[in-house]
């Protein structure tokens, strides 16, 4: 995947999670529960977690790994995408 390619997955996910909050805070700032410090805590999370997976992209381009090198790094990269993915379900966490 060149760098070009790499950008445009990070385009389709960004329009894909701004539909999601368009479908799901439809009058924008009025519907929107969080107060400013959160929003920037969200936002930066969100740019850290850009910033993480470009960095797991230029060392798997770049780097010269053994096979079960690789797997790991992939691992990790399914690991922290299922992170972030229940991070987005449960920001809270799960409280009974």
């Amino acid at each position: 995947m060149a760098v070009g390619e790499f950008f445009m997955v990070i385009a389709v996910i960004s329009a894909i999670l701004l539909i999601f909050l368009g479908f799901k805070y439809p009058r924008g700032g009025w519907d929107w529960p969080h107060d400013r410090a959160k929003t920037f805590r969200m936002v930066i999370s969100g740019i850290l977690f850009f910033i993480i997976m470009g960095l797991i992209y230029w060392i798997t381009r770049y780097w010269d790994y053994p096979v079960s090198g690789k797997g790991i790094v992939y691992l990790a990269v399914i690991v922290f995408l299922i992170l972030f993915v229940l991070g987005i379900v449960f920001p809270r966490g799960r409280r009974a």
